[in-house]
């Protein structure tokens, strides 16, 4: 943590985050570092299938599926202090490239762990919920369900819970649907 160490007032931008050397993946909310857990085989392996199931029913449309570990900030600024790496995320139309994505995921996949559960169901929610995410999902591994929320004003709501024998279909391709069981195989 040592790279953290010394700075004047505790925040951080994107353009700090791009300075930090290591291994370790970190996150910035609001100025403020997070340290992210190093995925388990289980994690892996629901986010590859999900990654596989997305990239197929999507692969000529206008919408393009995305998993970890890639930065996205939601504005163009280095000074930015938003930086977040979701599980698997969807963007559709246009959005801004270069050594990250810039721009408000359509959909945002979580894949639940013991060490980012809290994270994921609050801090990042409310994050997602503020630069307007459309459609969230949190998945929980050790009960094999999908929770889906999806924007109701400014909020995003809990609208279904999908468990294996459930096809699951996002609101950004109503053609494409995910078959749970096979997430969780």
């Amino acid at each position: 943590m040592s790279k953290l160490d010394g700075h004047h007032d505790g925040k951080y931008t994107y353009l700090d985050y791009t300075t930090w050397d290591g291994s370790e993946r970190w996150e910035l909310i609001e100025g403020v570092p997070h340290m992210m857990a190093s995925p388990t085989p289980e994690h892996q392996h629901i986010l590859g299938e999900l990654f596989f199931q997305f990239r197929g029913s999507l692969r000529n449309g206008s919408c393009t599926p995305y998993i970890a570990p890639l930065d996205v900030t939601f504005e163009q600024s280095d000074l930015t202090n938003t930086v977040v790496q979701p599980d698997l995320f969807v963007m559709c139309g246009e959005y801004g490239h270069d050594k990250r994505i810039i721009g408000v995921p359509d959909l945002v996949v979580e894949i639940l762990s013991p060490s980012t559960a809290a994270d994921d169901l609050v801090r990042k929610m409310n994050l997602y919920q503020r630069v307007g995410v459309q459609e969230y999902w949190v998945i929980e591994p050790d009960k094999k369900i999908i929770n889906v929320y999806l924007r109701d004003g400014n909020l995003l709501r809990w609208t279904a819970e999908h468990k294996p024998g459930d096809m699951v279909s996002p609101t950004i391709s109503k053609g494409l649907l995910i078959d749970v069981s096979a997430v969780f195989a």
